[in-house]
C-alpha cells in the first residue's frame, strides 16, 4: 500500500531472504494497521504526491477491499497493486 499511497515514489519489491554465511541476518518488518480507521476510509495517492506532471496511477480503495483481494488471490509472485493501476 506504500507504493500506492506514495504514488510509485517508494517501490514494493518482492519479499526474498537470502542467507549470508558471514555475520547474522537482520530483518525489519513494518506493519500498517488501520484497525481504528473506518472501513469506508479510502486510501489512495498522496495529494501532494500527485500534479499534472505527475498524475494519479493508482485508483483509491478502502482497507478492507484490499485484504479482501489480497486474501482472495493465489500467492502467484504478481503484484497485489496491478488491479489498482489507472
Amino acid at each position: 500500500m506504500f507504493q500506492m499511497m506514495s504514488n510509485d515514489k517508494l517501490k514494493s519489491v518482492e519479499h526474498r531472504v537470502v542467507a549470508n554465511e558471514k555475520g547474522p541476518r537482520v530483518s525489519v518488518a513494518c506493519f500498517f494497521s488501520s484497525s481504528l480507521a473506518p472501513l469506508t476510509k479510502l486510501y489512495g495517492p498522496i495529494k501532494e504526491l500527485v500534479s499534472d506532471e505527475n498524475p494519479p496511477r493508482y485508483r483509491e480503495t478502502t482497507v478492507h477491499d484490499y485484504m479482501q483481494y489480497s486474501l482472495s488471490t493465489a500467492l502467484d509472485g504478481a503484484p497485489r497493486l496491478l488491479h489498482l493501476k489507472l
